[in-house]
């Protein structure tokens, strides 16, 4: 024990003595049952604010398989070397050249310890090269801890700790660019055989010069890896390096900020391109007898393309940048996917935005970017490519955030534009709420606009609401003032549609209300399937040559108007009732026009500012307000009696009345909410879409009821769809697959629950059907329950005449 106690205070004073000034902290390791070295290297807690660790409590976590780190203190830095052989070749490098430093092995590569008090200051990066073409990683004083050596930590040990004072680290060991971003590029140290030494030297040479790495440096640099990395020097005298450096240094370097390019954001023009005249030149080389090299200059472009930003998607990892060049005098930003600028098909797409790319040019122009890349910083920020919500924020085009809000094409971009504010929220509630807020339809429609932001937070899907009336009777304007909660009214879009463009809509404003105008303009078969579609909150599904697309998503609530209700399109789909809030009623009664005209005056002048607004005090409070919602909604609920489908309409009138209150709350508006609880009732009560099973069967039994020369009497008819026999209505299953559709199985199920059809037992399971003999005929039938036709007040009977 006490021979291990000596051995640990050994190993602090070692550490004490390398690092002047470090504090040791705790690791990790392979402690708890961990066997990942990632997670090895992982301080426990946090480090910055961790004590010293003592002997004793060092000694306590190595026998508990613990490793300890070393944080690096003011006055050294250590460079990281991950390849062994690079190490071994910067080691053997050091030494010949006599620069005092501290070594450590580790299981992958070499740490170089050196002194560093002055300036430049380095930043803490990863696999950057430096001047001499070895990559390595940086910790600068008081940034970072390193692992340090115990007996828990196999294959790492203290190589050479120098008896000199050390040397400040070597300007040659400065990070110049980084690997990461060029990972195609190698520079093949060491050189074992003759090959293409010249070439290559020049090559990396160059690309010192491009990141304007100071001349005294790439000379150290080629003369460092001539000296200590190239073993044959038999046909490469240290005399060809003169012409070799002589043409890397003749190269210019263009910055960014010369007044005759107005380049914004990049610091180098990465060699060996340059700007002349404002246009893009290439310098090509070509070897020369003798060993020197001749230059000359190619315009690749007749403009220069500048990487302005890297800007990464804050929904999914995906990279974009946003490109500008200079148009006859007029600045261009252009936003494209990453891809674009390393493939030719993408890129020569804009040209069409006027960029000067061709079949002739588009090569150079990707080597040209990703040069820029390679060698520039670029501006990295962030972006989404929609509104609403995401993950944890709600974007709004008029709120600030800490990312962009950059539309993927211009009919997005106009809804974007339309978010605009003109007028006051007193003034919007005064000369355009307070005009309508005493007619229940239009007040109900212009709160669900409000009520749409609230669906995410609520867990409530997607609805619609409709708004039908005769021609006239106010629709588009009660629609334009649903708009003005946001915009202005180029929110307003026309029904007639696809239905790929109903999905891109609906996910770019994602929680913001879509609001489509007059349902006639619209394809009737396409309808239906636009109910279905966004009321299920997600896009199709849609293959790609590789896999599939990424399905979007929304949650927001469609407003739309019509003079037939969508619920008449979908008269077969019970499920669109319970997807679909119907207003068939005019939104505004016993007005005249200069109602209207006074209306669209004020919503001219009022506009976007109280929907801000709302979304600032939501966004503040609604972790106070939203327990509030459970109560609204367990009142609906209680008024649905058990219906299944109003129960689902039950949460979205919950929802919209929600709005209200919180426009009560927030803003101090004043409207009668129990006019929306009115509503209910009456739309409850008139709404026969609620009850789609029994609105069916009688749309089946008037048609029959008019058509009764297809209904089996005494007679065969041509066409048998229902018998009449035993006072009763006797239907097919054929006529019922042909009336029903695809939803045959589910309504009949539904009726012959709710007691509409006689049921019978085959084989222990109870059924709608059963066989019958009729006229002397079989026949398999579906009978209806008389008790139902006396009420629907139908009598099949047939009446002979004598």
């Amino acid at each position: 024990m006490i021979e291990a106690a000596n051995l640990t205070e050994e190993i602090i004073a070692v550490a004490k003595r390398l690092l002047p000034g470090t504090k040791i902290i705790k690791l990790k390791g392979y402690s708890a049952r961990n066997s990942e070295y990632s997670k090895a290297k992982h301080p426990i807690g946090k480090w910055k604010d961790a004590n010293d660790l003592t002997s004793d409590q060092v000694e306590i976590f190595l026998n508990k398989k613990h490793w300890i780190g070393a944080t690096i203190p003011a006055g050294r830095i250590v460079i990281d070397v991950d390849e062994e052989e690079k190490g071994l070749l910067l080691k053997e490098l050091l030494e010949g050249e006599g620069i005092h430093h501290h070594a450590i092995k580790t299981p992958n590569g070499y740490q170089f310890i050196f002194a560093k008090s002055s300036e430049p200051k380095i930043k803490q990066v990863s696999k950057h090269f430096t001047a001499i073409g070895i990559k390595v990683d940086t910790k600068p004083p008081e940034s970072g801890y390193i692992v340090w050596p115990t007996k828990n930590t196999e294959g790492r040990f203290i190589l050479t700790q120098s008896i000199d004072r050390l040397d400040e680290l070597p300007n040659y060991l400065h990070p110049v660019w980084n690997g990461e971003k060029t990972k195609d590029y190698d520079f093949p140290i060491p050189f074992t055989d003759q090959g293409a030494r010249n070439t290559s030297l020049y090559e990396f040479a160059r690309r010192l010069r491009s990141c304007d790495t100071p001349i005294d440096i790439i000379e150290a640099g080629v003369h460092l890896i001539y000296e200590h990395f190239i073993y044959d020097k038999t046909d490469f005298p240290v005399s060809d390096l003169k012409p070799l450096l002589n043409s890397v240094l003749k190269l210019e370097v263009s910055k960014s900020d010369r007044k005759s390019t107005s380049m914004p954001g990049i610091q180098v023009i990465p060699i060996p391109y340059k700007v002349i005249n404002n246009a893009l030149y290439k310098t090509e080389s070509k070897a020369i007898r003798g060993g020197g090299v001749e230059t000359r200059d190619v315009m690749v472009a007749r403009q220069v393309p500048i990487i302005k930003r890297e800007l990464h998607n804050v929904e999914r990892p995906q990279v974009y940048y946003e490109l500008t060049w200079n148009d006859r005098g007029s600045q261009v930003n252009e936003l494209v996917p990453a891809g674009t600028l390393a493939t030719k098909k993408d890129l020569i797409q804009l040209a069409d935005k006027g960029f000067a790319c061709n079949d002739n040019n588009a090569k150079q122009l990707i080597d040209y970017f990703d040069k820029m890349l390679a060698f520039n910083e670029i501006d990295r920020g962030y972006m989404v490519d929609r509104i609403g919500h995401i993950k944890k924020d709600l974007a709004h085009p008029l709120l600030a955030k800490n990312y962009d809000i950059l539309p993927g094409d211009q009919g997005e971009q106009q809804l974007v534009e339309a978010f605009q504010i003109s007028g006051t929220v007193e003034e919007w509630v005064k000369n355009v709420f307070d005009r309508i807020k005493s007619h229940p339809n239009a007040l109900f429609f212009v709160l669900a606009s409000f009520a749409s932001i609230l669906l995410h937070d609520l867990k409530i899907d997607p609805f619609i609401v409709d708004l039908t009336s005769s021609t006239s009777k106010g629709k588009t304007t009660a629609l334009k003032i649903a708009a003005s909660v946001w915009g202005t009214s180029e929110l307003v879009n026309e029904f007639n549609a696809t239905k790929v463009s109903i999905e891109r809509k609906s996910a770019f404003l994602n929680s913001f209300p879509l609001l489509m105008d007059d349902s006639r303009k619209a394809d009737e078969k396409l309808l239906q399937s636009f109910v279905y579609t966004f009321s299920g909150g997600k896009s199709k599904g849609r293959g790609t040559l590789s896999g599939s697309q990424r399905e979007q998503t929304w949650r927001n609530i469609m407003l739309t108007t019509g003079e037939v209700s969508l619920n008449e399109y979908a008269a077969k789909a019970g499920g669109a009732a319970a997807r679909i809030i119907s207003l068939s009623d005019s939104p505004f009664k016993n007005v005249d026009h200069t109602f209207f005209a006074q209306i669209y005056e004020s919503l001219e002048q009022n506009h976007g500012a109280v929907g801000l607004e709302f979304l600032k005090q939501y966004q503040k409070h609604k972790d106070e307000y939203i327990p509030q919602f459970y109560r609204t909604k367990d009142h609906y609920i209680s008024k649905s009696q058990g219906n299944e489908v109003l129960t689902r309409l039950s949460l979205y009138y919950a929802t919209v009345h929600f709005a209200g209150r919180l426009l009560k709350e927030f803003l101090g508006i004043e409207m009668d909410l129990k006019a929306l609880d009115t509503l209910f009732d009456i739309i409850a009560q008139d709404n026969k879409a609620i009850d789609k099973p029994k609105e069916l069967l009688e749309e089946l039994l008037i048609q029959l009821d008019s058509s009764r020369r297809d209904i089996y009497y005494d007679y065969p008819p041509n066409n048998i769809k229902a018998l009449y026999r035993n006072d009763t209505l006797c239907l097919t299953p054929a006529f019922l697959k042909e009336f029903l559709g695809p939803e045959e199985k589910m309504i009949r199920r539904e009726w012959m629950e709710r007691g509409f059809t006689v049921t019978s037992f085959r084989n222990d399971r109870k059924v709608d059907y059963q066989l019958v003999k009729h006229q002397g005929s079989s026949f398999r039938i579906v009978q209806i329950n008389r008790e139902i036709l006396d009420e629907i007040g139908l009598d099949f009977k047939e009446v002979k005449t004598k």
